[in-house]
């Protein structure tokens, strides 16, 4: 999949963080602990697998093996139809931060 930082060409300081997966939109957020994916599709599968690439991928740039740096998934979870505030699909993303020193 292709991963690539989206800004709106309307928007010259972009107010959201946006992503551009294969042509599926992904806003995020900062939560406690973690991150709000918000995936531009009704496809939960689908919208898991891009949450998943976008996981391997902050996981990839931030973690440093050397240095026993890790970031560990505490849980994915899809939040529920009913309690979604947006169209498209909800996924909140809990890790903690492993550092040897």
């Amino acid at each position: 999949m292709k991963i690539e930082f989206y800004i709106p060409k309307n928007e010259t300081i972009p107010t959201d963080l946006r992503l551009l997966v294969d042509n599926i939109y992904v806003t995020y957020e900062r939560i406690v602990n973690g991150f709000r994916f918000i995936v531009s599709t009704e496809d939960e599968d689908f919208a898991n697998k891009i949450v998943g690439e976008i996981i391997a991928k902050i996981k990839e740039e931030h973690e440093e093996p050397e240095h026993g740096v890790s970031w560990r998934t505490v849980s994915i979870e899809t939040v529920p139809q009913d309690e979604r505030y947006k169209l498209g699909t909800i996924i909140e993303w809990k890790y903690r931060v492993r550092d040897s020193y």
